[in-house]
């Protein structure tokens, strides 16, 4: 647990959070026992919880691994009081931590930040964790534009799986940021309550920055579903070349096949009910009238 206290706003970090925090906020807060009891465990959905003093809100951030190049969220839950603010974490937010960090040492960033009330400060840190998604929309973007590149030069099958891996970054993204719209507009009806500036400006600034990562994530996902279906489309053409090249080898050779099987036959020592050479038209009419019920039988299924 962190600190920066001045005169008008005091703002407490908590990083994996545990019982002790727990009870620390029991003690010096009088928050309700729902508030802490959901405190602890990670909440799956973002919500506003307005209470007469103060107000709990849950979001989620995405996290991009680098080395997994997996995303993930991230859950931060405020508890902002007129006075107080309280963030807690218990995964990666190295832009949190930053800003928390420059305000805790530099006097000119603590005063330009804290000294305007606990709403200002509110947006502030939503502000700069949306800025925090931008490298990561940036790195889709790369991976797109390589993908895209792959695909033009012949490695159709090898994109296969790349393409996967973009979708699912932007599927985990999309799933992560869509709920914080509504959260970012209900904090713009009631932030009002606890503090003494109008924030209407700031607010809306973030729910607007909000909006364009939604829409730069739109955009992403319209370009990798196009790639996609580029690269089906390249992949299936050379599939059928090929696929066409083997049918003429089998086309010519079935032919040449089946005449050196009818003269290959041994009819009188395989063929126990053959007794003369005449017989041979007889295993041919067989073979006839074996092709003739296969085709029928085939049509019958519609194979045909």
């Amino acid at each position: 647990m962190k600190t920066i206290k001045t005169k008008q706003v005091k703002w407490i970090d908590i990083n994996k959070p545990t019982d002790l925090d727990i009870e620390y906020l029991r003690k010096n807060f009088n928050f309700s026992p729902v508030v802490l009891k959901e405190y602890l465990p990670p909440l799956k959905r973002p919500k506003v919880d307005e209470y007469p003093d103060y107000l709990f809100i849950v979001l989620h951030f995405p996290v991009f691994e680098k080395e997994t190049r997996e995303t993930f969220s991230t859950e931060l839950d405020i508890l902002l009081t007129k006075d107080t603010i309280i963030t807690s974490h218990s995964g990666k937010l190295p832009q949190l931590r930053k800003f928390f960090d420059d305000c805790n040492i530099h006097d000119q960033l603590r005063e330009r930040y804290l000294e305007k009330g606990t709403g200002f400060l509110l947006f502030q840190i939503l502000d700069k964790m949306i800025d925090s998604r931008l490298p990561m929309l940036d790195h889709i973007a790369e991976n797109i534009d390589q993908i895209e590149h792959e695909v033009f030069q012949g490695n159709e099958r090898e994109m296969i799986s790349e393409i996967s891996i973009v979708k699912k970054d932007i599927i985990d993204f999309r799933k992560t940021i869509k709920p914080q719209r509504m959260v970012l507009e209900i904090l713009d009806k009631i932030i009002s309550k606890f503090c003494q500036v109008d924030l209407k400006i700031y607010s809306q600034e973030v729910i607007g920055s909000n909006i364009r990562v939604w829409n730069t994530l739109e955009n992403h996902k319209e370009m990798i579903e196009a790639i996609e279906k580029t690269n089906e489309s390249l992949f299936y053409y050379k599939f059928n070349e090929t696929l066409k090249v083997l049918t003429i080898f089998s086309v010519i050779m079935l032919p040449l096949t089946l005449i050196a099987s009818i003269f290959g036959m041994n009819l009188m020592h395989s063929m126990p009910f053959i007794k003369s050479f005449c017989d041979f038209w007889w295993a041919i009419l067989i073979m006839i009238i074996t092709f003739i019920f296969m085709i029928v039988y085939f049509k019958n299924k519609k194979w045909l």
